[in-house]
């Protein structure tokens, strides 16, 4: 079992790997090119309909989201009808580099997304410094390394918006802000690859591991830049400021190739491109009113909301007003609580790309309206079936994918905590009106600031010692990277619901 080989991780949070593929052949990422000319290269796969707020922890910990307990950044407390925010020091797994560390392998850890510091790390570690989203803070192991990293390196990006909120949210129209944006997301890469090249150098490690993030948020706010077929495409910005995306990737792509040049041939590399993104095409925003019909016959007459009552749109809302009306929306939306309570399904957070469905169970629920067993089975079937149904009126095609079952998907003491159906919006096109036999015509536009949204397929790409060259023969699971890492340093992870890559481990 493994070969002891020093390993090195550069995990790119977000980025796409259809992107990566079509500009690596086309010349424009040479590492990247350079990378899958020569190393062993797979597709990785994420947990199934709840990719987004799995993926990290499931990279991080080698288990699925009913083990680890963490899929959205709001969850439901099981038992309740209350929504929290989900931390990283809530999730119920620890990571892999903590059990290493235990091992004797000394570990450096640089901004993996979703994790918190541990007195565990046999070495040091940086939580949030530039993640898109911080949801622990700066912060570092051991505590006194912060002082050193912002003399030398200055406060990172997520420095920039408080804990629990994201980079992503910041609205920007004018080119001068799209400029601005873009710049500093460049020198965001360029501070990181610097960063990491130092401690590349200072720290002693037989892993290490550093995560980029300026892909995720670009992805997000610049969709519509980079894609001419965007209903927001701004062909004004698009010539002033240039394709986004793509100047992003190229940083990240020229940072990686600098890291690598520090970099002798007996490490293992391997750099993993988390999950993609494309346009912002799902119906997650009319879910509640479709739920609604489906189960009453009639449509949601909703109000402004807080937000509205100021004269503000959801995306023109000041961003400090709408992090401060984010907790207070919930607790003082009229009967809220109470109508979920008496309803039979409702919304829960998962990503905008997939959305999840609550059943309300007796005897999980409250208030439960839903036997378990067959009265379960039928609802969920029929709910399958009623979204199945659902058209975008744009195209006349069906606006939903699948619907998918989380106990057939997957096992673990949380199970209960994830959402009964997760759906998968078709992203062939907007949707901004859906109709079906049950539910009618429903008309609503997506107000939000991204315009960019994730897809669920990731890229790994490995070289060194032992390493075949060439695209392996399956797709591979995030959860399958943690035990393949540990057993290259010769420490088994029997927890892990993966298992080592045979050409890798």
């Amino acid at each position: 079992m493994g070969n002891a080989s020093r390993t090195i991780v550069f995990g790119v949070d977000a980025l796409d790997k259809d992107l990566v593929l079509e500009w690596a052949h086309a010349g424009v990422l040479p590492t990247f090119c350079s990378l899958l000319d020569k190393g062993a290269w797979a597709i990785t796969t994420t947990p199934p309909g709840l990719y987004v707020g799995a993926i990290w922890p499931s990279f991080s910990t080698g288990v699925s989201p009913a083990r680890h307990g963490r899929f959205s950044p709001t969850q439901l407390r099981t038992g309740t009808y209350e929504f929290y925010d989900f931390r990283p020091q809530d999730i119920k797994a620890e990571p892999f580099w903590n059990i290493l560390s235990r091992r004797g392998r000394r570990v450096t850890i640089i901004d993996v997304p979703k994790t918190c510091t541990s007195p565990d790390v046999n070495g040091i570690q940086l939580v949030d410094w530039a993640t898109c989203d911080p949801d622990f803070g700066f912060s570092t192991w051991p505590t006194s390394l912060a002082a050193e990293i912002e003399a030398r390196f200055g406060r990172g990006r997520a420095a920039n918006v408080p804990v629990g909120r994201s980079w992503c949210d910041i609205p920007r129209r004018s080119a001068a802000e799209y400029a601005e944006f873009r710049d500093g997301l460049l020198g965001s890469a360029a501070r990181k690859a610097a960063l990491t090249g130092y401690f590349l150098e200072k720290s002693e490690w037989d892993l290490f591991i550093s995560v980029f993030s300026e892909s995720h948020c670009v992805g997000h706010q610049a969709w519509h830049v980079h894609d001419p077929s965007h209903p927001r495409h701004d062909p004004e910005v698009a010539r002033s400021v240039g394709d986004l995306i793509r100047q992003v990737y190229v940083a990240i792509d020229a940072a990686i190739g600098q890291l690598l040049e520090q970099v002798g041939p007996e490490t293992t590399v391997f750099v993993f491109a988390s999950h993609g993104m494309g346009p912002h095409y799902d119906a997650t925003f009319m879910l509640n009113e479709i739920l609604r019909r489906l189960e009453k016959g009639k449509p949601l007459t909703a109000g402004r909301g807080i937000a509205g009552a100021l004269g503000w749109g959801r995306s023109k809302a000041p961003l400090a007003v709408r992090n401060l009306l984010r907790p207070v929306k919930r607790a003082v939306q009229p009967g809220f609580k109470e109508d979920i309570a008496t309803r039979k399904s409702f919304r829960v957070q998962t990503s905008n790309a997939c959305a999840g469905i609550r059943i309300n169970v007796a005897g999980r629920e409250p208030c439960g309206q839903v036997r378990p067993g067959p009265e379960y089975d039928a609802l969920c079937e029929a709910l399958s079936r009623d979204l199945l149904a659902l058209v975008n009126v744009a195209t006349g095609r069906p606006a939903v994918r699948r619907v998918l079952k989380a106990r057939e998907l997957y096992q673990g003491e949380y199970v209960d905590d994830l959402p009964d159906l997760l759906v998968e919006w078709s992203r062939e096109a907007p949707i901004s009106a859906l109709d079906s036999p049950k539910t009618g015509m429903i008309r609503r536009t997506y107000g939000g600031i991204r315009t960019g949204d994730h897809k669920p397929e990731g890229l790994l790409i490995a070289t060194g010692p032992s390493v075949p060259a060439g695209r392996l023969d399956r797709s591979i699971s995030v959860m399958d990277i943690a035990p393949t890492i540990a057993s290259r340093l010769g420490v088994p992870l029997p927890e892990a619901e993966g298992a080592p890559i045979a050409a890798l481990s």
